[in-house]
């Protein structure tokens, strides 16, 4: 906290607070654009405005010039006179100058301090008097001197640009930071040199900048030559001394240049070269490569695109809910590649705020855009952009998009690393989240050139795709609408789908035969023994203690240390790949539940036991809990529609998931086989089961293994593991599960049942559609 800034805050709400137009300063003794914008308020109405703002405009400045600008010696002796240098005292204690108090008296020190933002912002007048353009100076957060990570070139750049051209651009910053002022200053500079009268001067890019630019060649000397040579450093080619001198290293620079935004090399800044490194677009009359749209890319449109030299499109994976059905179409990727292009697949659903990205979300798109890539055939390797469809500020990439990203990622990990990640967003955002290593490749955003994560930012070095300009090309039912995007080559795209899926599963079923085969030694080739040992590695601590110990042992640290002895590059693998529901298997669960088929091998499957309460029995018991919370009564209908919701839910949180109802029906599939060959390993038992017909008819192999395929059976030992107390080890085994984290409730008989023939209808029904 700064003391100065604290008495800064607490002063000006004191004098303005209830003030009609103003808002409160945060009294926390940290400056920022709250505070800032507060003293801006408070200069505005000691000028008379009364339709304040946050922006120090031009009514601001002119109301200021009317008052007078301040000098020393020169400021009325009047409360407004004052307090107008007081608020500039607050702004300059904001800013980290030290105008000697906040007492409305303008001396020697303020002065001093006054002429010293002038000199570091390089601008040629230094008198220390406060014209409009210092006050608007003091009135922001920009920073004069060169602050952490700053350049020194891009400062000196900084400091020449506002000695030459401040009248037009406002004194910008001078931190060492190529950021959006600094672009702007820029264009104010070529716009100036042009002979763009001032008043028409705009820091963008228009048909008046675009026709004044020269063509600069090896040789040519003078200011434009200065600038192009800031143009070409800010986007990351130093081509200094910056002395206006179009020298061979200049030339070479450009070339460079050129190669990397994927321009013929000539060395020469034509108008295409300067507007690659002056706009975010570039040349939006370019004609690229690779497109991406909404539309389905029909035979006829196909052909259209090869006709305009087009070779890749960006077609999306799914639809946004009630939105345009832009997603790939049936039968349209063969289209694609019969006409000889190439597609790379985007994701987005509601990409478009800040509050739609964090970490969970992240998590769900990733396994979303997984399944999506999956169900087309897209093979391993594929990148999948991420849409970040915003003009995202730097909080929201650090709060918002890049948690996001990792949500994202730590799917994919837990996938097997199936496909490389991609984001789509403005030139920010793809170099953060890529700098993090969370993105393989950037398709930017360019044609957003008003985008902050635009301005003042480079080409990321990872693009792939550079999205410029929106048009129309064909006739007829050739017509075909797209984004015309610039191609680096580094995605070609994909120009054939129908990758297997098993390949994705090699690495999880290396990790359990490299684990079966530790247990083999652990236990001098005891394959039984091994089996349940494997099991019982994979549980983990989170199937540990209470109910577990009771159905399935403890955990043998014993053997777990002997693992991670014998096999330091373990990455156990929690989730193998489900070819048919295109999920990931918890593989952890399944394990646990299988590890209490395996320590009790002598327990007939057929029948109530307690170890049904570490599978499928547990989870039906537990998930009375959502029961509880969605149900609309207590009556046994009302129940009755909550269990056909909650178990295997899909689409809602509950214990009895959807992943935990397949993990619970295989665990007692693959325990049944290992139970009728006892030579046959866990391993072996797990290839054939996924990658062999196991998965295909799962439900009817555990209704027939566990009820006799009878849905009557099937409800009747659902009522007695929800409701029994006869059976004293059922009633035992309950009362484990029953616990502060499992806060399953105290429901009556009849909820029970209502439960249990839940269950039952859920269970016969997924049998009849498998």
């Amino acid at each position: 906290m700064d003391p100065a800034v604290m008495a800064a805050q607490v002063w000006v709400n004191s004098m303005y607070g209830g003030r009609q137009g103003y808002v409160a300063a945060p009294e926390t003794g940290k400056t920022g654009w709250s505070t800032v914008y507060s003293l801006t308020r408070a200069l505005q109405l000691e000028l008379g405005i009364t339709n304040t703002a946050d922006s120090f405009g031009e009514t601001t400045a002119r109301k200021y010039n009317e008052f007078g600008i301040l000098e020393q010696g020169k400021v009325p002796d009047t409360e407004q006179g004052r307090n107008i240098v007081k608020i500039l005292q607050c702004a300059m204690y904001c800013k980290g100058y030290n105008p000697g108090g906040i007492t409305g008296m303008f001396g020697d020190t303020m002065k001093n301090y006054i002429i010293k933002l002038q000199t570091d912002a390089g601008l040629p007048v230094r008198d220390g008097r406060v014209y409009d353009y210092i006050f608007k100076a003091f009135l922001t957060m920009d920073a004069y001197v060169r602050t952490s990570g700053g350049d020194t070139k891009v400062r000196e750049i900084q400091r020449d640009l506002n000695n030459k051209y401040f009248r037009t651009s406002g004194v910008q910053p001078c931190d060492g930071h190529y950021q959006r002022g600094t672009n702007k200053a820029l264009i104010y500079g070529l716009q100036t040199e042009i002979g763009i009268p001032a008043s028409q001067q705009t820091g963008s890019v228009g048909p008046g900048t675009r026709a004044g630019l020269p063509t600069l060649r090896e040789g040519s000397t003078g200011q434009f030559v200065k600038l192009f040579q800031y143009a070409l450093y800010f986007n990351g080619y130093d081509a200094s001394p910056f002395n206006g001198t179009y020298s061979s290293q200049v030339k070479y620079q450009v070339a460079e240049f050129q190669r990397f935004v994927k321009l013929i090399p000539t060395g020469t800044a034509d108008l295409t070269t300067w507007l690659s490194t002056l706009v975010s677009t570039g040349d939006p009359n370019r004609k690229g490569q690779a497109c991406d749209g909404i539309t389905e890319v029909t035979p006829a449109r196909a052909q259209t695109l090869i006709n305009n030299g087009y070779k890749t499109i960006g077609r999306y994976l799914v639809n946004v809910p009630g939105g345009l059905n832009k997603k790939i179409q049936p039968g349209e990727l063969a289209t694609i590649f019969d006409a000889g292009l190439s597609v790379f697949p985007i994701y987005q659903t509601y990409g478009s705020r800040a509050s739609y990205f964090n970490y969970e979300q992240g998590i769900e798109d990733g396994i979303a855009a997984f399944n999506a890539a999956r169900e087309y055939g897209f093979k391993k390797d594929t990148t999948i952009y991420f849409a970040v469809d915003f003009d995202a500020y730097g909080s929201d990439i650090t709060d918002n998009i890049i948690p996001y990203f990792r949500g994202v990622n730590s799917q994919f990990i837990r996938l097997g690393s199936p496909y490389k990640i991609g984001v789509y967003g403005a030139r920010n955002v793809c170099i953060q989240v890529s700098r993090g290593g969370l993105a393989h490749n950037s398709f930017v955003s360019g044609m957003s050139t008003g985008f902050s994560g635009n301005l003042g930012f480079p080409l990321p070095s990872n693009w792939a795709f550079d999205q410029i300009s929106t048009i129309t090309i064909g006739s007829g039912s050739g017509s075909i609408n797209i984004d015309n995007n610039i191609m680096s080559e580094r995605d070609p795209g994909q120009t054939s789908v129908g990758g297997n899926l098993i390949d994705l599963n090699v690495e999880a079923f290396n990790e359990l035969k490299r684990i079966f085969d530790l247990a083999m030694e652990y236990t001098g080739d005891a394959i039984q023994q091994a089996n349940y040992l494997v099991t019982n590695y994979y549980r983990k601590e989170r199937y540990a203690g209470g109910i577990w110990t009771y159905t399935t042992g403890g955990i043998v640290k014993e053997f777990k240390d002997f693992v991670n002895t014998n096999y330091k590059d373990v990455k156990e693998f929690k989730n193998f790949i489900d070819p048919k529901s295109r999920h990931f298997v918890d593989t952890e669960h399944l394990m646990a539940t299988l590890s209490s088929i395996l320590y009790t091998p002598d327990i007939p499957f057929v029948g109530v036991h307690v170890k049904d309460l570490a599978g499928w029995a547990g989870d039906l018991f537990t998930s009375m809990i959502e029961v509880y919370e969605i149900r609309e009564n207590e009556s046994y209908d009302a129940t009755y529609a909550a269990g056909l919701k909650v178990i295997g839910a899909r689409d809602i949180d509950s214990h009895f998931s959807y992943d935990d109802y397949l993990s619970d029906i295989d665990a007692l599939n693959i325990g049944k086989q290992l139970d009728g060959d006892i030579t046959l390993s866990i391993y072996d038992a797990f290839v054939d089961h996924f990658r062999g017909n196991g998965v295909m008819t799962r439900i009817a192999d555990f209704f027939e293994t566990k009820f006799k395929s009878s849905k009557a059976n099937a409800e009747d030992d659902a009522v007695v593991y929800l409701n029994s107390v006869a059976n004293v080890d059922i009633a035992f085994a309950r009362a484990m599960l029953r616990s502060p984290e499992l806060p399953v409730p105290h429901y009556t008989d009849e909820e029970g049942r209502a439960l249990a023939k839940a269950w039952a209808d859920k269970l016969y029904t997924d049998v009849l559609n498998e």
